[in-house]
């Protein structure tokens, strides 16, 4: 039943509400100019009528649907039933009109406190001064190796199959392990419309379609399929072609979901998705790129993931639920440089998730769980030189080539257990969660185990007025890098970071919310290369000897789309050190990813007939790096050493600054429907430089030069059959 109301020509308003077929109708109005108007959540119609004497009007409406995408939600940070340390909750449909995120729910992290912007080109997640790789990526509750494909520009899931999205900076519970860094969850739907619809999207990036329906007796059976196929690779050399570098991005990606839809006690489903990207970087022959004439040369990079993931969930009784996810999935990557260099790692896995949450009682809630992790791999190198020489600089050492590799078998079986006490009477206003995970990591002939003990809390101090906080020990064990060249010669243990956070939330109206948090991360036993590696036979190539500090704050204003409106503004002011000696205090430098400020702004405003404006300001600390303005000669190598003038990372590059724009226009038809949008990237933008490259000498240097102005239309045909 939808109300209908009519406004009559001498101002009187009446109204009905529509019967099972859609029917209304209104007795005698005023003769004259009159106006039928509907309003129901998520549609809207307004249409001008003449009523005249002795006739009767039969008027058909067509209601437009104006909220697009109003049954998804993404929940940044942790959604209930189970909060964390802070909960933001952004919705989709905002996301969808923010300059740069294509529509991708995912990729609206990056404008958020805590996240770094990533160099151009890679897509990494860099959060609160943490190591790319030290973040914790998953889909369903399953890990994988990236959110992103190249770039950064759009993540790996259809957004239309996006459920919800977790990020979570820090402070996170012991439900998620192997990470000392920030952690993304990404949960696909389990809703699945009753009519079928087929969804095609094509912007300047890639194309990619979706069919969702239902099949069976009673259509119990939910399922959606989606493909994309990115052509960047085939665009990029439109706006590079002045200059000598080569960048040739492409990705493509699927996604297959069927979910049993007939018992609403229990879940069952299965997710079939994977992904593939290739990078190749041309490069001019008289740049330099390292300090070995075998380091020179194109630059190839590839890597794919494929996941089978099967999803159970039950109501055992009232207070006991029970989850059960496993997963198989496959990880492969190759990088070459030139003709001398080549790493190659192909890995197989087993994953199982399982969690058992139980209500004691309305203050206790215990939930225990294990995150199983284990699988083998095979890893095959070439290098330009022997690894033993990476620890000498003399530079009448002959340089030739070294191949090995090695595989074996690897196990994580993690459980862990946490308990949510809520102990006023009003439930909501005081949350403490204390946890303890059990980490253990065995490969090869070793064992490691380490205990991450962990507590959250959230007290509303006043209404409206939430005081947040956490402390606790965050652990993960060595990843495929750090096992060196060597596998008979391993020692490295797990790296672990201490983090406190405390902060403030504060809502301001219906609209407006304020969040502020102070965050600090001490990191020990990191991962770095063993200084005394070569100088015998039984030294390995990495030791846990590195350490680290973080410090940082975080402010994020944001006013909710309550009308025709929205928008936020995003602060984080932070430091990161790393010290690869802590015996010599003078060796600390600044992480390679620092960034001293990050700010971004972001505001949107609805027009009339189905048309939006948006746009985003950024404006980030340019990343440190280390300055040369010689080089030494080397006549046996026919190379250049690179002569460094100040201690690492001791400069800074230019700020990045830009403004995107985006305008957007929807269009409504009887079974259809067609967005059409134009992202106008860079709009406003500075020198914005992603790195710095050397000459063949090192005496002259230049910047590398982030994407310039690019105008990105597209548009997203949806077809409901």
């Amino acid at each position: 039943a939808i109300e209908v109301a009519l406004t009559d020509a001498d101002g009187s308003v009446y109204t009905a509400v529509t019967d099972e077929r859609g029917q209304f109708e209104f007795a005698n109005p005023a003769l004259g100019d009159a106006r039928i108007e509907v309003q129901h959540y998520g549609f809207g119609r307004a249409e001008k009528v003449e009523l005249r004497d002795q006739e009767t009007a039969d008027i058909t409406l067509w209601v437009r649907q104006s909220e697009t995408s109003s049954d998804e939600m993404v929940v940044i940070y942790e959604k209930p039933p189970a909060p964390e340390i802070t909960r933001r909750s952004i919705g989709v449909e905002e996301i969808r009109k923010v300059p740069g995120t294509f529509g991708d729910p995912v990729r609206v992290i990056q404008n958020l406190p805590g996240a770094a912007r990533s160099p151009f080109g890679t897509g990494f997640l860099v959060i609160r001064g943490s190591n790319p790789e030290d973040s914790a990526v998953s889909v369903d509750g399953i890990r994988v190796p990236l959110i992103y494909h190249l770039g950064g520009y759009v993540s790996i899931i259809n957004a239309d199959l996006i459920d919800s999205v977790d990020y979570l900076p820090g402070g996170y519970s012991v439900r998620y392990g192997r990470s000392m860094g920030g952690v993304i969850d990404v949960q696909t739907r389990d809703e699945f419309d009753e009519q079928s619809r087929i969804t095609w999207s094509t912007d300047l990036l890639d194309s990619g379609g979706l069919y969702q329906g239902r099949i069976g007796e009673d259509d119990q059976i939910g399922f959606a399929v989606a493909a994309r196929r990115s052509y960047i690779d085939a665009i990029i050399p439109v706006f590079t072609r002045n200059s000598e570098f080569a960048i040739k991005p492409r990705w493509y990606d699927y996604q297959l979901k069927v979910a049993d839809l007939s018992d609403r006690d229990h879940t069952l489903s299965m997710f079939a998705f994977g992904f593939g990207d290739t990078m190749f970087i041309q490069t001019p022959e008289d740049q330099a790129q390292g300090t070995e004439q075998t380091g020179q040369g194109d630059v190839n990079l590839a890597y794919g993931t494929h996941r089978v993931v099967l999803k159970w969930e039950k109501s055992i009784r009232e207070d006991l639920d029970l989850l059960i996810q496993p997963s198989l999935g496959i990880d492969t990557s190759e990088f070459t440089l030139g003709e001398d260099w080549r790493f190659a790692i192909r890995q197989t896995y087993m994953i199982l998730r399982a969690e058992m949450p139980w209500q004691i009682n309305p203050t206790f809630k215990l939930t225990s769980g294990l995150d199983f992790f284990g699988g083998s791999y095979d890893v095959d190198f070439l290098l330009g030189y022997s690894p033993e020489s990476l620890s000498s600089s003399d530079p009448l050492t002959e340089a030739e080539t070294w191949e090995s590799g090695f595989d074996g078998w690897g196990w994580s079986p993690d459980p862990w257990v946490d308990l949510q006490i809520r102990p006023l009477e009003d439930r909501d206003k005081l949350v403490l969660i204390p946890g303890l995970r059990l980490s253990t990591f065995a490969f090869q002939n070793a064992f490691l185990w380490a205990f991450d003990p962990r507590i959250q809390g959230r007290w509303e101090v006043v209404p409206g007025g939430t005081l947040k906080g956490g402390t606790g020990l965050y652990q993960q064990p060595p990843q495929g890098p750090d096992l060196g060249f060597d596998e008979t010669n391993i020692v490295v243990d797990y790296e672990n970071a201490w983090a406190s956070e405390i902060g403030w939330e504060q809502e301001i109206g219906l609209a407006l919310t304020a969040d502020a948090t102070v965050f600090s991360k001490e990191m020990r036993e990191l991962i770095v290369e063993n200084p005394d590696y070569g100088l015998t036979d039984t030294s390995a190539t990495f030791v846990n000897l590195g350490e680290g500090t973080v410090r940082g704050l975080e402010v994020m204003i944001r006013r909710a789309p309550v009308d025709n409106f929205f928008g936020w503004v995003s602060y984080t002011l932070s430091k990161s050190e790393r010290n690869d000696d802590p015996t010599d205090p003078d060796a600390a430098y600044l992480f390679d990813f620092d960034q001293t400020h990050i700010f971004t702004g972001v505001a949107g405003l609805d027009l009339p007939k189905d048309s939006s404006i948006s746009a985003r300001v950024q404006y980030v600390t340019g990343n440190p790096y280390t300055p040369y303005d010689t080089g030494i000669y080397d006549v046996d190598q026919d190379s250049y050493l690179g002569f460094a003038t100040g201690s690492r990372n001791s400069e800074r590059m230019p700020p990045y600054y830009a403004v995107d724009l985006r305008a957007d226009k929807l269009f409504t038809f009887k079974k259809w429907q067609l967005e059409t949008y134009i992202d106008l990237l860079n709009a406003v933008h500075g020198i914005n430089p992603e790195s710095v490259r050397y000459s063949y000498d090192y005496t002259e240097s230049t910047f590398v030069k982030g994407l310039p102005f690019l105008p990105s239309p597209g548009f997203e045909a949806r077809f409901f059959l």
